[in-house]
């Protein structure tokens, strides 16, 4: 069997990659990279949260949340929460459902940056319940990042 140099360099990268999954050594560069101190960032940035949270579009029965619902939605559910600023981005997404299903579909990227206090950690779970009850959601996905540096 002939083996290209770029087939022969995928199967190394495959082997390396695994490797350092294996190893943990993947986890150990993001603890470092987490670990670096305050001190290092710019003098004008301050520490704060950074929150994505994924909306999935598609709703049960082949429905989708419209524009419209979703504008609504901001309106009442988060920029009450955070009046402050808050971003959205548009995105296409799959993941695999509870029945074991690949799921695709439009959604919604919600990007909040925000100090961290226990009455905003409940505005987020709030939020996130909103959703799932209100278009009927199996789960939104949230991403969270700690510390973010942020200065305006």
């Amino acid at each position: 069997m002939n083996i290209t140099l770029l087939t022969r360099r995928k199967i190394l990268g495959a082997f390396f990659l695994s490797g350092l999954l294996l190893t943990g050594s993947v986890n150990y560069i993001h603890q470092v990279s987490a670990q670096t101190p305050a001190a290092e960032t710019t003098a004008n940035s301050e520490a704060y949260v950074r929150d994505e949270l994924y909306f999935g579009r598609s709703q049960p029965g082949g429905g989708e949340v419209t524009e419209e619902q979703w504008q609504k939605f901001v309106d009442t559910e988060v920029t009450p929460r955070f009046p402050d600023g808050l971003t959205v981005i548009d995105a296409y997404g799959q993941f695999l459902n509870s029945a074991g299903i690949l799921a695709r579909e439009d959604s919604k990227v919600l990007i909040l940056l925000y100090v961290s206090t226990p009455e905003r950690e409940r505005s987020i779970q709030e939020i996130i319940d909103a959703y799932k009850s209100k278009f009927q959601q199996e789960s939104v996905l949230r991403v969270t990042d700690v510390p973010a540096r942020v200065s305006f």
